[in-house]
């Protein structure tokens, strides 16, 4: 249960700061310190970074599980 409550806190907090500008209030809130265009560019860098490490990792993968075979025929 408290994890619920914490994420449902944290993407009230999310939401209500991008809709900050909707209602002119951008920046005028202690609350939200930054402007809003950093809750649009966040998921944005969110996922190129979680696509760039995924795909390291995958060709990290392929990489060694392509050098295995080569190795044992060489032998």
């Amino acid at each position: 249960m408290i994890k619920f409550t914490l994420l449902l806190s944290i993407y009230l907090y999310y939401v209500i700061w991008l809709l900050l500008p909707i209602f002119d209030l951008d920046g005028s809130l202690w609350l939200f310190p930054l402007p809003s265009k950093y809750a649009a560019l966040l998921p944005i860098v969110l996922l190129l970074v979680g696509t760039l490490i995924v795909g390291t990792f995958l060709g990290v993968l392929l990489l060694k599980a392509q050098k295995g075979p080569r190795m044992m025929s060489n032998t």
